[in-house]
């Protein structure tokens, strides 16, 4: 008897011990980012009941996190996304907090009844949930440490361990900490969303969190075509079998040529539906040439001041602070292109994002727009206005 509480009923190598780990660990993660993610809280995908029960039944087992509460408050974070009243934000928190206390945040924000009510529309309230899931939340993991120690012995308490640690480490800490701090962005969202890889492999495809969060109901992650998305391979291999059904996708956008001498109403929508993807090129083709070309021509203060400034001037002008903007203000006494294009953008930023704007008010806003860069005499910025007639979504 003793001999199997040590050793356990299993015979296993190091080797065996070290990939039933990541099995059950990456089980987790895809579990979160396919059920909890991309399934309930954005609808990005519909999961048959079988396998939906599965994730939630492991998710029970493994971590203790309830749906409502994991959905709720991933929800407030996209809807109040970097500031005060994220749960979650290094902005506000710092980096340190987030990645150490990244679970601590989520417990936190847990006990808040008002997030949990206000952002926790559709998720499961059937028996199991109201009289097992919920009121023995705590139940699961402590099965599964017991579970553990009869399959492997000692080891099996550091099996437990890891996984009792593997989501608030990677999930809560890395994504919610790392992928708001470092790393590449591909769009120029309204936050500090980063992807922290071109492969989503180790958290499910959660690294590429930059293009989650410009296109927050997509199912698919990878938008680049260098960029790989394990948990999008997952939702492929389950639709074919029949389990689940993707909902959503990201607009794919084409920029191509366009004879026509003013914008129309059919790439009006066109933009509209890629309001993100035109400001993005807009910091890509006009800003950043125009900020190179003056980083050569200008003084060292001036040249130092720039370096500090490029995410500043991709950034709404609500979000940058009274130090930014004096910043801003020197550059721009001295770089009157930038001044301009800054000012276009946001003007740009503004039109697109308008809310009440009937359609043929939007094609004589937007044209009037055009009309506006190409007076300032920027060939950068006269190539961008003509550029918007080309665009396609598909």
């Amino acid at each position: 008897m003793n001999d199997l509480l040590i050793n356990g009923i299993m015979d296993f190598t190091w080797i065996d011990y070290l990939i039933y780990t990541l099995t059950v660990t990456h089980i987790t993660i895809v579990a979160i980012t396919l059920y909890l993610h991309r399934g309930i809280c954005h609808s990005a995908i519909h999961i048959k009941p079988i396998l939906a029960h599965f994730f939630r039944f492991w998710l029970w087992l493994t971590t203790s996190m309830r749906t409502a509460d994991w959905v709720a408050i991933h929800r407030k974070h996209h809807a109040k996304v970097e500031t005060i009243d994220d749960p979650h934000s290094p902005a506000y928190y710092g980096i340190n907090t987030v990645l150490l206390r990244g679970a601590d945040l989520y417990h936190d924000e847990k006990n808040n009844p008002d997030t949990i009510e206000k952002y926790s529309q559709n998720c499961p309230n059937d028996w199991i949930e109201n009289n097992i899931y919920t009121p023995r939340s705590n139940l699961g993991i402590l099965i599964l440490f017991f579970f553990n120690i009869f399959l492997f012995g000692v080891v099996g308490i550091i099996i437990w361990a890891i996984q009792m640690a593997w989501t608030p480490i990677f999930a809560a800490g890395g994504i919610n900490g790392a992928g708001h701090y470092w790393g590449y962005r591909n769009y120029d969202t309204s936050d500090d969303s980063t992807n922290l890889g071109p492969l989503g492999i180790l958290i499910g495809g959660e690294e590429l969190h930059n293009n989650h969060h410009a296109f927050p109901t997509a199912a698919k992650f990878s938008l680049k075509p260098w960029e790989f998305d394990i948990g999008w391979f997952y939702i492929k291999v389950f639709s074919f079998l029949g389990q689940v059904n993707v909902k959503r996708l990201a607009p794919k956008t084409i920029v191509g040529s366009s004879l026509n001498e003013k914008l129309d109403s059919e790439i009006g929508y066109a933009l509209l539906r890629s309001k993100l993807t035109v400001i993005t090129n807009y910091t890509k083709n006009v800003l950043k040439p125009i900020m190179k070309n003056e980083t050569k021509n200008a003084s060292d203060d001036i040249k130092d001041l720039l370096n500090k400034s490029k995410s500043t001037l991709t950034r709404e002008p609500h979000r940058i602070s009274n130090q930014e903007t004096n910043r801003l203000g020197k550059i721009f006494d001295k770089c009157n292109s930038l001044k301009i294009a800054y000012q276009l953008k946001n003007k740009l930023f503004d039109i697109l994002h308008a809310r009440n704007l009937k359609h043929e008010n939007f094609i004589e806003t937007i044209n009037a727009w055009c009309i506006e860069a190409k007076s300032q005499g920027i060939d950068c910025l006269d190539d961008f206005s003509e550029s918007l007639k080309g665009y396609k979504v598909i």
